[in-house]
């Protein structure tokens, strides 16, 4: 009866059953072989229960994924791009010039009033800088968000090696959490992990989902950090212990939306998810949500392995951070103790 397409894959990845808006939308039909229409890492995970991202042609998909009694239950929400908004366009710029004017003057006010020496300084300008970074966190959220929601995030991809970017920045962040009694930990599988992608996007993307992860854990919970290659893609996966995420916020979660009543702090601007889709998606990848109340979640955020003829010749020693500890500090400005927004240590 449902309007969506809904699929029914047996253990041997044969369609089983397809309801009329699969058939139509899809063009898959029962003895059809599921992969021509359910995406490969929908396939191949291990999950019991998850939702997904995928590409329905050129229109971005969720994918509810359940096993059943043998079977892989696929329901497809297919969502519609809008035009990008001029008007919106011109206000995130304004926004991000008045940001750069007021990190200026505050630059400029620490240099002449010695807040070293003062602490009632000391503390004044680590709550104007903490309050500017938490702006600029959400300036760059609702840019990344039109970018993801018109397809038109902007990409620059070079060669990089995923284990070390993702190594330092779990580094930097777990050494910046160490009072909170979160363990913020990173395993690789062996070799190296290069390729093809857009080393910003993919910090930015990783760091929101920390941030995701430690806003709902408390002391003694862990957040797990796993690079893995399987065939031809990457797979970067954060798992926490912490308080997981209601089934029914699953699907709005991806979309941006949070609940209009919601009293949390720590669900911030709710684009967090819908931010990572879009980046995952630039790069031709899928994020896969698992969530449980009370257990914890999982975001495993699949990337396609890209070879460049240059891999092989080189093994570059890419400088990650080029704006210091921007990124770390603007996504954990939400989470962070005030006394990290001092000059000194971002500078």
């Amino acid at each position: 009866m449902s309007r969506d397409p809904v699929l029914g894959v047996d253990g041997c990845g044969q369609v089983v059953f397809a309801n009329p808006a699969a058939v139509s939308l899809l063009g898959a039909r029962a003895g059809d072989s599921a992969g021509d229409a359910v995406p490969e890492h929908v396939l191949s995970d291990p999950a019991g229960e998850f939702i997904t991202t995928a590409q329905v042609g050129a229109a971005p998909a969720n994918i509810y994924v359940k096993r059943l009694e043998g079977l892989l239950v696929c329901s497809f929400s297919l969502l519609r791009r809008e035009p990008a908004d001029a008007r919106q366009e011109r206000l995130l710029q304004e926004m991000s010039s008045c940001l750069m004017n007021a990190r200026m003057a505050m630059d400029a006010l620490v240099r002449h009033t010695n807040a070293e020496a003062d602490p009632v300084t000391a503390e004044t300008s680590a709550i104007l800088y903490q309050n500017f970074f938490r702006l600029q966190r959400l300036s760059r959220h609702m840019t990344y968000a039109a970018g993801a929601i018109h397809g038109e995030l902007a990409y620059s991809p070079h060669v990089v090696e995923l284990g070390a970017l993702c190594r330092e920045l779990c580094d930097t962040v777990a050494r910046l959490t160490e009072d909170t009694g979160i363990a913020v930990l990173f395993q690789a599988d062996f070799g190296m992990h290069l390729t093809m992608a857009d080393s910003t996007l993919v910090e930015t993307m990783l760091a929101n989902l920390l941030t995701n992860s430690l806003s709902h854990c408390k002391a003694g919970d862990t957040v797990q950090v796993e690079l893995t290659r399987q065939g031809e893609r990457f797979i970067i996966a954060v798992r926490d212990t912490g308080s997981g995420i209601p089934p029914e916020r699953l699907s709005a979660l991806f979309n941006g939306a949070i609940p209009s009543d919601s009293t949390d702090p720590t669900l911030g601007s709710g684009l967090g998810l819908l931010i990572a889709r879009g980046i995952a998606e630039r790069h031709g990848g899928a994020v896969i949500l698992e969530s449980r109340p009370g257990q914890g979640t999982s975001v495993r955020v699949s990337l396609p392995y890209r070879q460049c003829d240059e891999m092989k010749a080189r093994c570059p020693q890419v400088q990650y951070r080029s704006d210091g500890m921007d990124v770390v500090l603007t996504e954990l400005s939400v989470i962070l103790d005030r006394r990290y927004y001092n000059k000194k240590l971002f500078d």
